[in-house]
Order: C-alpha cells, then sequence, then structure tokens
C-alpha cells in the first residue's frame, strides 16, 4: 500500500539507480534515398528494449534492431535532417529499469506536451483520494539549453490548486539517481499561493512539512486543457547554482532521476502523495544531426593476409563526413562476404575485415577481390586487388572477373554504369524490367580490356521513357555475366 508522505517519492524517483555508461559510439550514415539516415550506437541488448527517438511533429519512436557491426550495435533508419538540424534520443527499458535520454528542444522554441519526451504513462484509477486532476496517467520530460521542461498528464479535471480547504500539488521530482532512498529532492511544483508560506517554484525539499520547502528558483506553469496536460519548467542555471544538485550532478554524464507526482494538502493531515508515475534515469545529452553536403568515403590499402583458418581481408575506410558505411563487404568472384569495423571512431580511418578464414580466403581459391561500401544507400565506392598466385605449371592464375557497378541508385534522369573487362572481348550490356523482360540494350559489341562507363537515360530501345520501378542491369563479357539491381525513381 502506498504511503502518504511527501518524502516517500524520494525513493520511487531514484530507487533504479545503477552506474555504468550508455549509448556509446553514436554514429550515422549519409542521407539515404528518400531522406532518411541510419543511426547506429553501442548498447545493453540482451533482454532488454532498445528505442530511438526523434523529432517530427513531435517525439516519435522506433525499435532499434540488433546488428553485426560492433560489439553491440543496434541500428535504426529514421528520417534526416532537412533544412534544418533534427534531434534525436534513446530510450532503453529492462524489466522495470527506465534509462532515458530525451530529445532536446531547440533554443528559442516554445515546446508543445508532444515536443517532450515521454518517461512513462502511468495506469488511470489509482490516484488514492478520488480526485481525477491528481490522477497521473502521462510524465514527460525535455531541456533546451537553458530550461529543463516536464509535462504532467491527469485523466481530466484541469489543474486546480485549491477545492475549499483542500489543496493540490504538482511536482516533477529531480533527485541524484545513484542515491536509492534519498532524504533530499529537488521539485518542480505548481501548487496554491500563501504568501510568504509557499507558492509554484523550484524547491528544495527534505520531508513532508512546509517548514522542509526551500525556494531556489522560478518555475513556468502552462496549461493545455484540450489536452490534459501541464507543462512546468525551470531554468538549468537555478539547478545548477545549488549545492545540493551539484554534489552529485555530473555535467560529463549527466544523470538525473526523474518522477511525476501529484499531492493533496490538507489543513490537518499535511501533504500526502496521491499518484505519482514510474520514474527513471534521465540523461541531459543532446544528439542531433545536421545537414550537410555529402562527400563520397575513400577505401586505400585493400590487401590479404594470412593463411587456412587466419585468412582474412582487410580495407582502410576514411569519410571526411565522419559518416559510417550502410554497405561494406567484400566481393570474391561475386561472391559478398560482409566486414565489420575494428573500431568505431570515423573522424579517423577505420579498418574493415573480413571474418578469418572464410572459405575463398582460406583455400586460397580466389581471383579477385572488390572491397565495396556506400555511406549513402545509392554511390558505391570500390577498391579491388588481384591474387598474384601462380598454377603449378608455372602458367599465372585465372585473369580477373569482371565488375559492375551503378551510381546513383536509385536514380531519376540518369545512371551511370561502370563496369570492368579484364580482357577485350565482346560485351552485352542490357536492361530488363522486374518480369524479366529486355527493356533496352545498351551495348552489343567488341570492348578493350580495363574499366568503362555506359550512360542510361531511363529509356526503352524504343525511345520511350519507362515507368518507375526496379530494373535489373546485366553485362555478359568473356564467357561471364553480372546483374545488379537499379531503381528509377521519376
Amino acid at each position: 500500500m502506498r504511503k502518504t508522505a511527501l518524502a516517500c517519492l524520494l525513493v520511487a524517483i531514484a530507487s533504479q539507480a545503477r552506474a555504468f555508461s550508455l549509448w556509446n559510439d553514436i554514429r550515422w550514415s549519409a542521407l539515404l534515398p528518400g531522406g532518411a539516415v541510419t543511426i547506429r550506437m553501442e548498447n545493453p541488448a540482451g533482454g532488454a528494449v532498445n528505442r530511438i527517438l526523434y523529432a517530427e511533429g513531435g517525439v516519435q519512436e522506433l525499435d532499434m534492431t540488433l546488428v553485426l557491426d560492433g560489439p553491440s550495435t543496434l541500428e535504426a533508419t529514421v528520417p534526416g535532417p532537412g533544412a534544418e538540424a533534427r534531434w534525436y534520443g534513446f530510450r532503453l527499458v529492462r524489466g522495470s529499469e527506465l534509462d532515458l535520454m530525451p530529445v532536446r528542444v531547440p533554443d528559442g522554441v516554445s515546446p508543445a506536451p508532444a515536443d517532450l519526451s515521454r518517461i512513462a504513462e502511468d495506469a488511470a484509477g489509482d490516484e488514492l483520494f478520488g480526485y481525477p486532476n491528481l490522477d497521473l496517467v502521462d510524465c514527460r520530460i525535455g531541456f533546451s539549453g537553458s530550461r529543463l521542461y516536464a509535462v504532467l498528464r491527469n485523466a481530466g479535471g484541469g489543474f486546480p490548486v485549491v477545492s475549499g480547504l483542500t489543496f493540490f500539488g504538482y511536482l516533477l521530482g529531480v533527485a541524484d539517481p545513484a542515491v536509492s532512498d534519498p532524504d533530499t529532492v529537488i521539485a518542480l511544483m505548481h501548487t496554491f499561493t500563501q504568501s510568504g508560506i509557499i507558492s509554484p517554484g523550484l524547491y528544495l525539499v527534505t520531508g513532508s512539512g512546509l517548514g522542509n520547502l526551500a525556494k531556489i528558483g522560478d518555475v513556468v506553469v502552462t496549461q493545455f486543457p484540450e489536452l490534459n496536460s501541464l507543462m512546468i519548467s525551470c531554468a538549468l542555471s537555478d539547478l545548477t547554482a545549488n549545492s545540493y544538485f551539484m554534489s552529485w550532478y555530473d555535467p560529463a554524464d549527466p544523470r538525473i532521476g526523474v518522477a511525476g507526482f501529484t499531492q493533496r494538502i490538507t489543513l490537518l493531515g499535511g501533504a500526502a502523495e496521491a499518484d505519482r508515475s514510474p520514474g527513471g534515469r534521465c540523461y541531459l545529452r543532446d544528439f542531433s544531426i545536421a545537414p550537410a553536403v555529402n562527400d563520397l568515403p575513400a577505401l586505400a590499402n585493400l590487401a590479404v593476409s594470412g593463411s587456412g583458418a587466419e585468412a582474412i581481408a582487410t580495407v582502410e575506410y576514411e569519410d571526411a563526413n565522419g559518416h559510417c558505411p550502410v554497405l561494406s563487404e567484400l566481393v570474391l568472384d561475386g561472391t559478398p562476404y560482409p566486414m565489420r569495423p575494428r573500431t568505431l571512431d570515423y573522424e579517423s580511418p577505420v579498418v574493415y575485415e573480413t571474418a578469418a578464414g572464410i572459405e575463398p580466403l582460406a583455400n586460397d581459391t580466389w581471383t579477385t577481390a572488390v572491397a565495396r561500401v556506400s555511406d549513402n544507400g545509392a554511390d558505391t565506392v570500390e577498391t579491388q586487388i588481384a591474387a598474384t598466385g601462380v598454377s603449378d605449371d608455372g602458367a599465372a592464375g585465372p585473369p580477373p572477373v569482371l565488375a559492375l557497378s551503378i551510381s546513383p541508385n536509385p536514380f531519376n534522369a540518369t545512371a551511370s554504369i561502370e563496369y570492368f573487362m579484364p580482357a577485350a572481348g565482346r560485351l552485352r550490356m542490357e536492361i530488363y524490367d522486374a518480369r524479366g523482360a529486355l527493356v533496352r540494350t545498351l551495348a552489343d559489341g567488341a570492348a578493350p580490356a580495363g574499366s568503362g562507363r555506359i550512360a542510361w537515360n531511363g529509356r526503352s530501345d524504343g525511345g520511350r521513357p519507362v515507368a518507375s520501378g526496379l530494373y535489373l542491369c546485366r553485362m555478359t563479357a568473356l564467357g561471364d555475366a553480372r546483374t545488379e539491381k537499379i531503381l528509377l525513381i521519376r
């Protein structure tokens, strides 16, 4: 059964504290087709729910999925920046424990309730005294460069502060997340005004009586009646000016314990908890992606080393924008194998490597290795090497194989089809639709050895523009063939 003293709420706010770092090595791709970005980070995944938060007409949430990249990589593809930067956050839920990195509120903006990040919803009907206005059903939090914001949503009845001789309080509590049973809390409080005794404000709370309240700052209170919501905000400078707050708050790891709650206050009984929302740890770290012109990454020093089960291929990846790739693979004689990064700091070159002992490398049966990456899902950057082995009879090993790549992909006006011929011979380059029908023959004749380029303008052999959709580009030469998908968007 719930106790009714304000001090009991201090436990609810911070009882879930654990000390370790979350959301490491946050990285992202360039803009993908359609304006999305892929965001990756390292975080505990086993038995946990990881979600990404982003601002788009309010704070939206999307599940993240575990992918093979870093040691514990989670990934989601979400809307990227438009004309201005877009802000993001994260949620980690492990059983009843919550860690939240809320989406930052841009400076100079007056946020709506939906612009704050949900801490937790609370079941309706669990308020102790029968007041719908004290029955919390949702609690949200957000911050800008200068203010901390909270939104409390109730079951109805507005947010009155007095009814006859009964008074009401609506609060967001802030406490040290590393203390399981704190005896002090800071509260953003909306309540009644009694001159010289109490009024809405930012308070240092050390107990349940009025004598245990010390006002340390002002709050701004905004009601949204149509949403049954109340927003309370305070200046971050008022928090950081408080010695209690700064005794545990670490700007390098800015965590606070938070929970919303309501009070009924009577002349005889004093303050008693009416309802509270589930609490959690909130991290005041901001993460945004700004719009920028993308420079394609560069690859260098593709090499194969080791032998047998220890054989691996490595390549250096460098991106001037600090983007991570969404495609990283090694193609051995037409068969792709994933490559993974050794490090996760894309401000510097990153070495990508294959798994050790993949069959063509272990058995030394490959002839051409092509490292392929893309940081935007449309343009592919490649580098390749050929095997230098000699057969038992002294003859040179098999020649390099055909290579084919297309950019941009998807395309709108013209696609550039780049190819490689290891020897001179007849080249046939064709475009087929998704049903396998021939649409266009781009080349059919002799071609020299080496690299070449052919353009396709999205038209058929008859010169008519073809419809948007998926097509197949097929290269046939030297008794071999390569096929790549190509997407036309008009």
